[in-house]
């Protein structure tokens, strides 16, 4: 993997899953491209060229002026190849039509109809719920005396049953959830890419539309008090939500709502594990919960990248990004920015200025943040209570994968 460090970058670097998979190497090639070449033009082999934009308040500047940068046009990295079988697929629209992909007046009255879900007064009657799920799967890392793979035995179950609690997905449906989200999103990893496609956004998608038309076609019949009962009775402008744009809904809902916070936990254990002292700062000083949970985010930053596209000729550090041209946001290039953090590439729970990006910034800003922020932490917040220390049996794997990244793999050992 050092050979992917050497100089000059490869176009093909920027969204390498090998270098994905490789944290190390990865922030080694974001630090150059923010030294070097913070606005850079890229064509690789196998995707649409792009210019990769590096640096916090570039991609804050573009997040910040929607109208400028729209989502519309084209929204995340696809190979070629995938966006042609996609287009063969829906007759050339996008696959979702959703918060992530819409511009204005769309996005913002979409993001009406779930908005008030995702509020703190709504959030905290969850509270018990999530409280007794912490609890719950604390007590099986607790039962693996010999060591327990935390990733998606512990990790990845707490958010997925969270969002499909919200959701009203019953709980038997959570490998089926977990799957196709995996397959939806890390296409190109070989663990979760479909036997049948090792690049199948398009059939993961249809197979969650599928699911989500008997779930939705059962909420208008016989609402309930959950969010899939919202978005299947929803009204836009007067008339009740077209079909696409409810699926859309509830697959986005589903996948970004557990995939991100359950890197967010398990990257903050590898975060913990690797970092003792700033275990033992938190367990000694728990009213650093929220700054440690503020750094969990900085520091592991699941979604790699949003793309947006130019609507006219601007220029960005001397160069001229075209009308039409895309840019690709690389969010933990940001999160690491010199400019902005001190000692970026430390994990420091204390740190007092964190403006991290992870979720976003501007009008789409990650519609669930401050779920991800209640999961996090109730569940540091119990696990530092009863776990006196834990140590990785074995190296961990990270996801080949360049959309949304993370853990897949880590097997840890826990002192109770």
């Amino acid at each position: 993997m050092e050979s992917l460090t050497v100089l000059p970058i490869q176009h093909d670097d920027i969204l390498s899953p090998d270098i994905y998979a490789d944290e190390t190497t990865l922030h080694k090639m974001f630090a150059r491209l923010r030294a070097d070449e913070p606005v850079r033009w890229t064509t690789p082999s196998h995707y649409r060229p792009f210019w990769a934009i590096s640096k916090y308040a570039d991609i804050q500047s573009i997040e910040r002026e929607p109208a400028r940068f729209i989502a519309s046009k084209r929204n995340r990295v696809m190979t070629i190849q995938e966006e042609a079988r996609v287009a063969a697929q829906t007759g050339g629209k996008p696959l979702m039509h959703t918060l992530p992909t819409m511009d204005d007046p769309d996005h913002r009255k979409y993001r009406g109809i779930t908005r008030a879900w995702f509020l703190p007064n709504n959030l905290k009657r969850l509270e018990p719920q999530i409280k007794l799920l912490v609890s719950e799967y604390l007590d099986q890392l607790e039962a693996g005396k010999d060591g327990i793979e935390f990733v998606n035995q512990i990790g990845l179950r707490i958010p997925l049953r969270v969002i499909m609690l919200i959701l009203g997905i019953p709980k038997e449906d959570g490998e089926r959830m977990h799957r196709l989200t995996g397959q939806l999103f890390s296409p190109l990893d070989p663990d979760t890419a479909r036997e049948s496609d090792g690049h199948a956004i398009a059939e993961a998608g249809q197979e969650l539309f599928d699911y989500f038309k008997v779930l939705l076609r059962k909420r208008r019949e016989a609402p309930q008090e959950d969010l899939a009962s919202t978005i299947a009775n929803a009204e836009i402008d007067g008339q009740p939500i077209n079909e696409h744009e409810a699926l859309s809904y509830c697959v986005t809902i589903t996948a970004a709502g557990h995939e991100t916070t359950a890197s967010s936990i398990s990257g903050g254990l590898h975060c913990f594990i690797e970092h003792p002292d700033q275990y033992t700062l938190l367990r000694e000083q728990p009213m650093l919960l929220n700054s440690a949970v503020d750094e969990i985010f900085r520091y592991v930053s699941p979604v790699r990248n949003f793309i947006r596209t130019a609507v006219a000729d601007q220029e960005l550090r001397g160069q001229t990004i075209r009308a039409g041209d895309s840019v690709l946001m690389l969010y933990p290039s940001a999160n690491r920015d010199e400019e902005v953090f001190d000692v970026p590439q430390s994990f420091r729970i204390t740190r007092t200025k964190n403006p991290h990006i992870a979720f976003g910034f501007g009008p789409h800003m990650c519609l669930g943040h401050l779920l991800a922020r209640m999961e996090l932490k109730e569940f540091f917040s119990q696990f530092v209570q009863r776990v006196k220390h834990a140590e990785l049996l074995g190296k961990p794997a990270w996801f080949r994968a360049n959309f949304l990244g993370g853990l897949k793999d880590m097997r840890v050992r826990c002192a109770f």
